[in-house]
């Protein structure tokens, strides 16, 4: 089902407004998610609102919780979410580490005792709509083994990075530390696609295709884990994967206060670390230089010869940009098994439910979006 990004973002609010989120907040997480779908992430869109709708009712998330200040000088500041929902404190630490950001040349924000933030490239395209550059990470549940290992150690920590090339399309670079997402072997399986060698391990370390056992081991916590970038072992350079993994479990878990690796979920709640980084061009140089030497560097690089079968060099993030204007134009369309969750979402909170958009506005829109699940 295609649905327009406005009505789903109000849908979506209205849900964690029956569960007892806050106007504001509700409104923060329904346009993470919504941004999420927008530019082809869907694995951490609003498939993941089942995810906040159960930990709010079961008590996991405190829907009343408010982000505090712990420690604060001039260029940094310490945030405690109080375990509530990870948008709305991400949002408030992005903001704060703007403004030191726009005072002082850099600012820097952790937060800790949150949970799920969404999609990492949300809060530093936040900040490159602003004029900064950003560095945003967060570590999650682990799902990933550090290379030579055969145990979940990570979880697949992704990292964001964007800067202020283009003012209506600002460079950004968003992905997981881990070779590949769950949510990838989640929709392979549920397709019948195949999965390779060197994505993930069994419980003995050994790699595995087998998607059925992958899967559900990794939800059960069975011993399955997925590789780091790279994947198994050194030769492809999955040891970089894990380097990359550790620095940001180090700046969001140590740094920022937070549990860390396995300790990040617990009996008293979620204990999950963000970190944000935003600095100004001008600080450095020029913001007119900067950008005239970024977008010819780009253009080099889309000029630059193709491999054979290849018709496109592209810049990170592009693909996902030219989804989300496809998508504005012609709506975000669900999978069939988001579309039944939200329903039962809808009718668990009393919220009508949601309905297709129309054709006259849709279209077909079905070609060249990017429909590869997330971090």
């Amino acid at each position: 089902m295609r649905v327009d990004h406005r009505s789903l973002r109000e849908f979506t609010s209205r849900c964690l407004l029956a569960v007892g989120v806050s106007t504001k907040d509700a409104t923060v997480v329904a346009d993470v998610l919504v941004a999420a779908d927008l530019r082809g992430v869907d694995s951490h869109g609003v498939a993941r609102l089942r995810r906040y709708v159960d930990g709010v009712r079961d008590g996991a998330i405190r829907p009343d919780a408010r982000t505090t200040v712990l420690a604060e000088t001039a260029a940094t500041v310490a945030l405690d979410a109080g375990n509530g929902l990870g948008q709305p404190a991400s949002c408030t630490a992005v903001d704060m580490a703007i403004a030191k950001g726009v005072e002082t040349g850099v600012g820097m924000a952790t937060v800790r005792r949150s949970n799920h933030f969404g999609i990492a490239g949300y809060y530093a395209l936040r900040a490159a709509s602003r004029g900064l550059f950003a560095i945003v990470g967060t570590n999650a549940s682990p799902q990933v083994a550090p290379t030579n290992g055969a145990a979940p150690m990570f979880g697949t920590n992704p990292l964001a990075v964007a800067f202020p090339t283009d003012a209506d399309r600002p460079f950004v670079f968003d992905a997981a530390t881990s070779v590949v997402p769950r949510g990838r072997l989640e929709r392979l399986h549920r397709e019948g696609g195949d999965m390779r060698a060197g994505w993930a391990v069994d419980p003995n370390g050994e790699s595995t295709t087998d998607i059925p056992r992958v899967v559900d081991g990794l939800k059960a916590r069975a011993g399955y884990a997925l590789l780091p970038l790279g994947g198994l072992g050194e030769s492809h350079g999955g040891h970089k994967g894990y380097g990359l993994a550790t620095v940001v479990e180090l700046f969001c878990g140590p740094l920022a206060g937070a549990r860390w690796g396995r300790h990040v979920y617990g009996a008293e709640g979620a204990g999950l670390g963000h970190f944000f980084l935003c600095g100004q061009v001008a600080a450095l140089t020029t913001v007119a230089d900067f950008q005239a030497e970024a977008n010819q560097m780009f253009d080099e690089l889309r000029a630059s010869p193709k491999a054979r079968g290849q018709d496109r060099v592209l810049i990170a993030g592009e693909r996902e940009h030219e989804t989300e204007q496809q998508r504005l134009a012609t709506g975000i369309p669900l999978r069939p098994a988001v579309v039944t969750d939200l329903a039962r979402i809808a009718d668990q909170c009393g919220v009508v439910p949601l309905g297709p958009m129309p054709m006259s506005r849709s279209g077909l829109g079905a070609h060249g979006e990017n429909t590869d699940e997330g971090d």
